[in-house]
């Protein structure tokens, strides 16, 4: 693997971001606008099959079966900085459905995006799941709701540095 260094823009409108809370389990805190019928979860399942978040990030490629295909790119790691009220560190969840997926480097992007979503991350980490609550939306739509007026921009561009990772190719994933 070499060192690699190359320039990432992505919109958060591209992402399927999936994480927890010090107190609230995993939830999608962003979700792109819909692409199939059944719903996120059964995607970032097939995708992430057989993964154990560690501290080294994980690469993962591969084409959502819609269509022609559609490229993604995602990525698993724990998070060093947060832990759950247990004390486990939180893991991160990224799957990039941007167009510039099929030619992004194979470098680690998540914690470029977890230091870029912060104030987000921030404005939702700490709360308690009775302050989710609402009778008219599901847990999880309050809190990507709180998430999304928390996010500092919608579009984040940095720089990706470091060891070249080895993509896991996953080839076609079925939708």
């Amino acid at each position: 693997m070499s060192d690699a260094k190359s320039s990432l823009s992505i919109a958060a409108g591209d992402l399927l971001f999936r994480t927890r809370g010090r107190s609230w389990d995993y939830a999608f805190v962003l979700q792109p606008e819909p692409l199939l019928g059944e719903g996120w979860y059964a995607l970032h399942r097939r995708i992430f099959k057989n993964v154990e978040p560690e501290s080294r990030p994980l690469l993962l490629r591969g084409t959502l079966g819609i269509g022609v295909g559609h490229p993604f790119l995602a990525t698993a790691f724990t998070d060093a900085a947060r832990a759950d009220a247990q004390g486990r560190p939180v893991a991160h969840y990224f799957t990039w459905l941007g167009s510039d997926t099929a030619g992004a480097p194979d470098i680690h992007f998540g914690s470029a995006l977890v230091r870029a979503l912060a104030p987000a991350l921030d404005a939702v980490f700490e709360l308690e799941p009775e302050a989710l609550r609402c009778e008219h939306q599901p847990l999880d739509a309050v809190l990507r709701q709180r998430f999304r007026e928390a996010l500092p921009r919608s579009h984040f561009s940095f720089e990706g540095s470091g060891k070249a990772l080895a993509a896991r190719w996953l080839g076609v994933v079925p939708v």
